[in-house]
């Protein structure tokens, strides 16, 4: 059966393309984690990336998207905000995270790299 692939979406990008998306990570403290179409970011166990160690991080302080094929970070309303490059993340609104960026939450310092 034939399947219909839309120009917008992910499969419909890499074939118009040629090739796959860049894949990307993230990296902090000694951990590597592969990036998903979401990465959800805070104190909070249930959270993908979870930052237990650093009092200035809220229980669900971030997330990373994959929106329109561009990853994109929204600060979820944290108590200490959010840091791109060293410049606030306006809450609840997204911003665009390339290769090479810093995230800074808390203390901690996250970043973003191509596989």
């Amino acid at each position: 059966m034939d399947e219909t692939v839309y120009k917008r979406s992910l499969k419909g990008k890499e074939i118009a393309h040629g090739s796959k998306m860049k894949q990307f990570q993230l990296r902090f403290q000694d951990q590597t984690i592969a990036m998903t179409r979401s990465i959800r970011i805070g104190r909070d166990s249930n959270n993908d990336l979870v930052i237990s160690d650093d009092p200035l991080v809220s229980r669900r302080h971030a997330i990373i998207e994959l929106i329109g094929g561009r990853y994109q970070i929204r600060d979820l309303g944290s108590t200490n905000q959010t840091y791109l490059n060293n410049e606030p993340v306006p809450p609840q609104s997204s911003v665009v995270v390339r290769s090479g960026d810093t995230i800074t939450i808390g203390r901690t310092r996250i970043e973003m790299t191509r596989i």
